[in-house]
């Protein structure tokens, strides 16, 4: 029962998904996401865009095992990220921008215009 407890080491790195903190932000004409994704490579962050949903998933891929290493303890395994971000108004999905570094994602996304009801017209601000 106990004896795993005891066992010299441990080869197997633990799997960690986390949902990665955020701030939503709202800028008038857009949203802003800043989530924390620490030791991530750009190249391993995916970031999905619809009208109303934003959907970040990364992996770590740097604690690869090496073939033919004897790992007495190994406790730097593989980190994920995943976070479903539901907004609070449309956006435009195809104007999305997005940047990475130093382990900081922004995420900028212009919102929808507001549709304008037939024969409603524009309104002029008056000077």
């Amino acid at each position: 029962m106990f004896s795993d407890i005891f066992a010299r080491g441990r080869a197997a790195g633990p799997v960690v998904t986390r949902a990665p903190l955020i701030d939503l932000v709202d800028e008038g004409d857009k949203f802003r996401i800043v989530a924390d994704i620490p030791g991530i490579d750009k190249e391993d962050l995916d970031v999905r865009v619809t009208e109303d949903t934003v959907i970040i998933r990364a992996e770590s891929r740097a604690d690869r095992e090496e073939r033919g290493r004897n790992y007495y303890l190994r406790e730097r395994g593989s980190t994920s990220y995943y976070r479903v971000i539901t907004l609070p108004e449309p956006v435009v999905p195809e104007k999305a921008e997005a940047s990475y570094k130093n382990g900081i994602l922004e995420i900028v996304l212009p919102k929808r215009a507001p549709e304008r009801k037939e024969g409603e017209g524009f309104r002029v601000k008056i000077k």
